[in-house]
């Protein structure tokens, strides 16, 4: 596996061209039918579906790539997890020398398999089929708000464009098109919802079109692109507060957002990670999740990770300098990832998050129909120990002594540190709005692993919970010493095929190609 992330970390950048740059390379039929076979019984539409629901994530049936898409980048950056292998030599992305050929791994796949699809789905259903084009918008966004929160600007509304050029959208641009899409969506398939909701999307209710838990479920659908309006609100809550209040609001309206774990939104497959963490040994449980769960004692991490040789859950801190210890103890010192990825799941959006949303917009002041922030943070506790088998959550939401516990490394005391992130479980009504916040991201951020794609936007986002800075920061000054990555670098093609958009998309940046420049909703400043 090392050898295949050396040789991609060489060639991608010379073998793929810019996926934006050349639409008409990529715009093309790669279901393995023809255009007559698709055009019967839905397959026109049944085969981009089943394609965008399947690319969200690089399965390892189809590619070794997700292995760079997110989990030795968000994954780690996250705080989730650690890599024992020193790939180029420790100078690689969780050194943060961001390697450009593991930097583009999203971009070529969001705009090779979710943006193609959705282009040639809107052209099929707009106007003749709108309950698939509702669907296809869903899908869209769900997959490309992880692009933007990596890179920022992105190419958007002018995907496709007919005279040939790719410019690039504001990241505040790609977020108000995305609330567009997702209130068009929820306005269309709201109505056959309503009317009958055990409605699903063809007339067959034993169609396996859809690959997720909703299995074709409208009413299920509705929710998920409820609850991800209200995610994305969120996220721009400390730079558009006036927006994100009435986009979540929105959200919350309606036929509401996900809030059983019966309704949690998976895509059913083997999740990538069983293997990496497995048979492939590129990744282990990380240094700042392992270190707060501990401190807690958090039963959940018996779910999460796999005990060591000596029977203690032990993580890799970000920034590592791997050695022939490291890779010879990966399995023996450190705890693999557990029985999470060994479900046949990949999480999209589960329960929880709904509540720590609900706790967080409580805090904040919005509509969210009854409920305290008090009451949605320790809702949103129980109902992830009742998704993970953890038993009653009442002993942990009343615990206000355990502390996250300092970070231990068994093989170099180099890299040990402090506990950062000093707050307890339980719930404080006297504590400031700041220290709520912490609690409330803190445990969300618990809940949703191993989704490190959305736990590092959260971190980004406001500064919770607090993270262990990498022991060694190889970018060379472009991310000053003391700080986090803040976004990875464009698709490095773009500066050559698509140099125009490249140029743009800096420019809507509004800084430096690199990953100290913030996002547009990256503020640094939680708003109250």
């Amino acid at each position: 596996m090392k050898n295949k992330l050396l040789m991609f970390s060489a060639v991608l950048a010379l073998s793929l061209g810019s996926c934006t740059g050349d639409f008409e390379d990529i715009n093309t039929n790669e279901t393995g039918f023809s255009n007559t076979q698709l055009e019967q019984d839905f397959n026109q539409v049944k085969a981009p579906i089943k394609t965008m629901q399947r690319g969200m994530y690089i399965l390892v049936a189809d590619d070794w790539q997700g292995d760079i898409q997110f989990n030795l980048n968000a994954d780690i950056f996250s705080g989730y997890m650690g890599t024992p292998h020193d790939f180029e030599g420790n100078t690689n992305n969780s050194t943060y020398a961001l390697l450009d050929g593991w930097n583009g791994a999203e971009w070529v796949q969001k705009y090779q398999r979710e943006m193609v699809n959705a282009y040639n789905l809107e052209k099929l259903t707009k106007d003749k089929y709108p309950q698939f084009y509702a669907w296809s918008l869903i899908l869209k966004v769900y997959a490309m708000h992880k692009t933007t929160d990596y890179y920022g600007p992105i190419v958007y509304s002018g995907f496709g464009n007919t005279d040939g050029s790719t410019p690039y959208d504001s990241q505040q641009a790609v977020y108000n098109q995305f609330f567009a899409e997702l209130k068009t969506a929820i306005d269309i398939l709201t109505p056959i919802a309503t009317a009958d909701k055990t409605a699903t999307f063809f007339p067959d209710k034993t169609d396996k079109t859809d690959g997720t838990t909703a299995k074709g479920k409208v009413l299920n659908w509705v929710k998920f692109a409820n609850s991800l309006r209200l995610r994305l609100a969120m996220r721009i809550s400390n730079v558009d507060p006036a927006k994100a209040k009435t986009e979540g609001e929105a959200a919350l309206a309606g036929l509401g957002v996900i809030t059983a774990n019966t309704e949690n939104m998976a895509y059913l497959a083997e999740h990538p990670v069983k293997t990496y963490t497995g048979p492939w040994a590129d990744i282990n449980a990380g240094g700042a999740i392992v270190s707060i769960m501990n401190g807690y004692n958090d039963p959940r991490r018996a779910t999460f990770f796999k005990t060591t040789k000596t029977g203690t859950y032990q993580g890799i801190r970000m920034g590592s300098l791997v050695d022939a210890d490291y890779r010879t103890a990966k399995q023996d010192q450190f705890s693999q990832v557990g029985a999470i990825v060994e479900n046949d799941m990949i999480p999209w959006f589960n329960a929880s998050e709904s509540y720590f949303l609900m706790a967080e917009a409580a805090l904040k002041g919005w509509n969210v129909g009854g409920g305290s922030a008090q009451s949605f943070y320790e809702n949103g506790i129980a109902i992830s120990f009742a998704q993970l088998g953890a038993g009653s959550a009442a002993d942990y939401t009343s615990d206000d002594v355990a502390l996250p516990a300092a970070f231990t490394d068994p093989l170099n005391p180099g890299n040990n540190i402090a506990a950062q992130n000093l707050v307890t479980v339980k719930w404080s009504d006297a504590a400031s709005n700041e220290v709520k916040l912490q609690k409330i991201i803190t445990q969300k951020w618990i809940a949703g692993f191993p989704d490190g794609q959305e736990a590092w936007a959260e971190t980004r986002r406001t500064g919770y919970p607090k993270l262990f800075l990498p022991v060694h920061n190889y970018s060379g000054g472009k991310i000053p010493e003391g700080t986090f990555v803040r976004r990875l670098n464009f698709f490095v093609n773009e500066k050559t095929s698509n140099p125009t958009g490249y140029a743009q998309g800096v420019s809507l940046l509004g800084g430096v190609d690199t990953g100290a420049t913030r996002l547009w909703w990256d503020t640094g400043v939680n708003k109250f």
